[in-house]
């Protein structure tokens, strides 16, 4: 008995040894990005990462953006904004990025070094965006790209405290391995779905088939006309990027939120592009997802952008 009690211990033992080498060295568990609080846009990947986290590469600057540094010597630059749709996280490497494959492109066809910034975060809505270019500046951009999806109507800042709260939102990486895995992915969708009775992946907003994704936030988001607004002022050129989710492709149209941002744009006279229009298919979104790019879908956001961008960089025949 005791025999085969030691064994049992040693087969445990060896097993977590194993499990925790694993997790860490193959799928990059204790190598999450990090985020920050920020008392004007709320949160942002911490700033000067680099981690590798399911085979992927994530790296951020020294102002949290998911680009190399930003030089002073910068002259041509982009400001590609947005959410989660934009940033890609963790499931998407560097150099999958669109932001990544335009600035290569860019700075090949035009001889020079060309920026393409990636200025977004998770659940960003405009108003996010618009607060961190007002701390940050403008970095001299010749162009301004807001990625938006319909839900991003109402997806207002509510500065609730969620960094290092959220499991999504770490402020610090896990001590083990095993932990990790329990608190962030086992233990809320196998115990406490079934066993707590709740779920804690189930969203906190409405997402069925033919309204998608809603956010309720008071009013329509300020973020749009505060990013036109800033532009304007600057005389740097401003349009929006509609990305739709899998329900509007299904149903062949934007739904009530998504029509709002297009009546925003005609209103306040702001270029809109509808990428239903430029042939997306959900066979460019990730399996399982609702609205986040696979990395075919990096690519064709990436090729659908890359002559719009040319069209302002380009100086006129």
């Amino acid at each position: 008995m005791l025999k085969i009690l030691l064994k049992t211990i040693i087969f445990l033992v060896v097993v977590f040894i194993v499990g925790e080498v694993v997790l860490r060295y193959q799928f990059g568990f204790c190598q999450a990005p990090l985020y920050i609080a920020d008392p004007d846009y709320e949160y942002i990947y911490a700033p000067n990462q680099e981690v590798v986290r399911f085979g992927n590469t994530i790296r951020t600057n020294e102002l949290s953006m998911r680009s190399e540094p930003v030089l002073p010597t910068d002259t041509t630059v982009i400001l590609l904004t947005g959410d989660s749709v934009v940033l890609g996280g963790s499931l998407t490497d560097q150099d999958s990025l669109a932001s990544t494959m335009l600035e290569k492109r860019l700075t090949r066809t035009l001889r020079r070094r060309v920026r393409v910034l990636n200025i977004a975060a998770g659940s960003w809505g405009p108003d996010n965006v618009a607060a961190y270019l007002k701390k940050h500046g403008l970095f001299n951009a010749d162009l301004i790209c807001l990625v938006a999806s319909s839900h991003d109507a109402h997806d207002n800042m509510t500065h609730e405290n969620m960094v290092g709260v959220d499991t999504n939102l770490p402020d610090k990486q896990y001590t083990l391995a095993w932990e990790e895995l329990w608190k962030r992915y086992l233990f809320p969708r196998y115990v406490q779905e079934h066993v707590v009775g709740t779920n804690y992946f189930a969203p906190r907003v409405d997402t069925t088939l033919l309204s998608g994704i809603r956010k309720e936030g008071d009013g329509f988001n300020p973020g749009f006309a505060q990013l036109a607004a800033m532009a304007r002022q600057q005389g740097i050129p401003f349009f929006i990027y509609l990305h739709p989710e899998i329900s509007e492709i299904e149903f062949g149209n934007y739904n009530g939120q998504g029509r709002e941002i297009i009546r925003y744009a005609e209103q306040d006279s702001v270029r809109l592009i509808k990428e239903l229009d430029l042939g997306i298919t959900v066979n460019y979104f990730r399996k399982n997802d609702v609205v986040h790019y696979n990395s075919g879908g990096q690519i064709f956001m990436a090729n659908k952008l890359y002559p719009l961008f040319l069209e302002y960089l380009q100086p006129a025949n």
